[in-house]
């Protein structure tokens, strides 16, 4: 076990031991007014923050609206973004690079093909670059707005964005730390102290450190982050703060099994086909964010903000090939390529908004105009070593794998820079007149790319896109209890040159329509909508090389989801999601993607999550069905079987201070398909597991 572990669980159980025996809360520092001064700026921060960029209520706000809050996060044991999407409700897993980053689709549309979806922190642009995936320990909130949100996000993906709110200081003293021992070995420990240092300064430190073993056989990760944040707050009506995040994710690139004539299954799930003497992937990245908010006036304010992030991904990795190259004929001997990948990128955002609230011909108005410049870097190289077709090498068999075979030095293979501008200019206005709420909303979006490619005699490709994206929306609050909603938008999203052509922007509009709910006191809220959305000039990889794209002449997605949440006086709270999504190829000049299913989409995606509190104990579990997918976006045929996964979880109150937890996923040992690339690259979910976690708070 490293040093960085066995000093992270010392200054855990530290910290669990204090939090243990603590029987008095800690005293405030002096100056009692610090609390109410920080109220002002600290609700400022939180809807500028917020996707939605306002601080109407969800029942009231006219989209669909799903927020996966601190509580759920807490309640269901999460420690990644991915253990918390089944109750997001119509988000499915994609290709994740070997489990090196996030991808997923929502309401059917995933997307960037390597950074997915639109992925904001705090409202500024996230998903340029090669990002390890996402730790719950920085995160106040994931907030999943459904349909188009281009007026405030810009990235214009019309299945809907993701806004992560992450933890900032807080102006009383607190602290917790955690110390979790799983399957396989795992470790982690957790620690997250915030305060104030003096009276108008306040400072909070969050770290991580984890490290274990897998299912999957060799494979051996471990992760380092450390999350300082400052705010400072002169007065009531400004507020100054600077968040960041360094994180050091270390991991063989993983991908998966190879399907045997089109049977996802049947390899062991525990077989790894690279090679362990690739040793890991190392992921690096420095993320930083400054802000001001400002109260002008009651009426009028100001929010203007950097976020930048610098990182790294590189080391070799031996994968499964292609075709003829990789599974042959007899369905045991497997032939895989060679990588060595050093991708490196630098991405700057800048925002300024402005927001004023005014009551006008009986009108009561909530205006937000804003400007934003994004500049993205990317340093992308990538050698390979790779067999003929037919005449395949480092040639493995599939269920008596033996490893240590010579290694080829990988060639140079790919070679480019990739260059990212976007300015833009937005405004919205969210008007509420009785019991109506209607949003109306524009930007204006120029983005433009140019690549360099170093493989093709320095190949230089500029694309250039402009246009404007509206959006439209209304709710009308039939009762306090109910009320009935519909949104429109329009989206453009550049598309990346693959190092060979450009390519015409994606252009997408999305609807839906939809009714919110609060009954019985608030103890049952939902919501449930339909929805249909277009896509033109989709970017599709070639079945070939995966490195050359085609455009798809048009993808359309359309279907219900509802979200429903529990909340009982005793103790009873549950979270239940259902999607059905039809999406699928409506257009394109090839005809055997015409009416296809689009990769890793499910037709219906379920999710149930239920706790009950009995005195100091608290017993809970939860359910997942994904149903049959597309494995691949060739039209291959290749398909991904149905599952359904179940979980129990408890967790014994010690002392208002100390917790003990019981995690056992996968209940059934199933063996289930999470996701897939391709036939050759299809990733298996985890067997049985079970995770005990010591948590403290002081």
């Amino acid at each position: 076990m490293s040093k960085v572990i066995w000093r992270a669980i010392l200054l855990a159980g530290a910290a669990i031991s204090q939090g243990a025996v603590a029987q008095t809360p800690a005293a405030p520092v002096d100056g009692g007014s610090d609390a109410q001064q920080d109220i002002v700026v600290t609700a400022l921060r939180d809807a500028n923050a917020s996707i939605t960029g306002t601080d109407t209520a969800p029942n009231r706000y006219p989209q669909s609206l799903r927020v996966i809050d601190r509580a759920i996060i807490d309640r269901t044991g999460a420690t990644r973004l991915d253990d918390t999407i089944d109750l997001a409700g119509g988000v499915s897993r994609q290709n994740d690079f070997g489990g090196l980053w996030d991808k997923y689709a929502i309401r059917g549309f995933a997307g960037n093909e390597n950074s997915g979806p639109d992925i904001l922190i705090n409202r500024f642009s996230s998903n340029l670059g090669f990002n390890a995936p996402v730790d719950v320990a920085t995160v106040e909130r994931f907030e999943f707005l459904k349909g188009a949100a281009a007026a405030l996000s810009g990235l214009g993906e019309p299945g809907g964005s993701l806004n992560i709110v992450t933890k900032a200081p807080t102006p009383t003293r607190q602290g917790e730390a955690s110390l979790s021992y799983g399957s396989w070995n795992r470790v982690r420990a957790t620690g997250d102290i915030s305060g104030p240092v003096t009276s108008t300064l306040s400072a909070r430190l969050i770290g991580v450190a984890e490290e274990g073993d897998s299912f999957r056989d060799t494979v051996h990760t471990d992760r380092l982050l450390v999350a300082p944040s400052l705010s400072f707050t002169p007065s009531q009506d400004l507020r100054f703060l600077y968040q960041g995040e360094f994180m050091r994710n270390r991991a063989p690139i993983d991908r998966g099994v190879a399907a045997i004539r089109g049977n996802a299954r049947a390899m062991d799930r525990d077989t790894f086909l690279g090679e362990p003497a690739d040793g890991r992937m190392t992921q690096r990245m420095l993320w930083q964010q400054g802000s001001v908010f400002a109260a002008l006036s009651d009426r009028i304010s100001l929010e203007a903000g950097l976020s930048s992030r610098d990182g790294f991904l590189t080391g070799y990795a031996t994968q499964v090939d292609f075709g003829a190259r990789g599974v042959q004929a007899d369905g045991r001997t497997i032939g895989r390529s060679r990588r060595f990948h050093d991708f490196r990128w630098q991405d700057l955002t800048a925002r300024a908004e402005l927001t004023a609230k005014v009551d006008w011909l009986s009108l009561s108005h909530d205006i937000r105009v804003g400007v934003d410049r994004v500049r993205h870097g990317l340093d992308f190289r990538m050698d390979q070593a790779r067999g003929r077709p037919g005449a395949p090498i480092l040639t493995i068999d599939a269920f008596n794998p033996v490893y240590g075979q010579p290694l080829p030095v990988p060639t140079a293979f790919q070679d480019r820079h990739h260059a990212f501008r976007s300015e833009s200019v937005y405004a919205q206005d969210l008007i509420r007149f009785g019991d109506f709420t209607a949003l109306i909303g524009a930007r204006w979006n120029n983005f433009r790319e140019t690549m360099t490619n170093y493989g093709r005699g320095n190949l230089v490709l500029d694309t250039v896109d402009r246009g404007i994206t509206p959006r439209a929306a209304l709710t009308w609050a039939a009762s306090p209890q109910f009320s009935l909603f519909t949104s429109w938008g329009q989206s453009l999203r550049l598309n990346p040159s693959d190092g060979v052509s450009s390519f015409d922007a994606e252009r997408s509009s999305s609807t839906e329509v939809g009714a919110k709910y609060s009954l019985f006191g608030g103890a049952l809220t939902g919501q449930t909508a339909l929805f249909t959305m277009t896509k033109r000039n989709v970017l599709n990889p070639n079945a070939i090389d995966v490195f050359v794209k085609t455009q798809i002449g048009r993808q359309r997605s359309r279907g219900v989801e509802t979200v429903a949440d529990l909340h009982l006086a005793g103790g009873l709270t549950g979270t239940a999601t259902y999607t059905y999504t039809d999406a699928t190829v409506r257009n394109d000049k090839n005809a055997a993607l015409i009416g296809t299913m689009l990769s890793n989409v499910p037709k219906h995606l379920a999710a149930l999550d239920l706790h009950q509190r009995l005195g100091t104990v608290t017993l809970g579990g939860g359910m997942t069905h994904v149903g049959a997918r597309n494995g691949d976006p060739f039209a291959s045929g290749y398909r991904l079987p149905a599952y359904t996964v179940a979980r129990l979880d408890a967790s014994w109150a010690v002392n208002p201070r100390f917790d003990v937890r019981l995690d056992l996923e996968n209940l059934f040992d199933t063996y289930y398909i999470a996701s897939s690339y391709a036939d050759v690259w299809t990733m298996p979910g985890a067997p049985r597991n079970v995770r005990v976690t010591l948590k403290g708070r002081f």
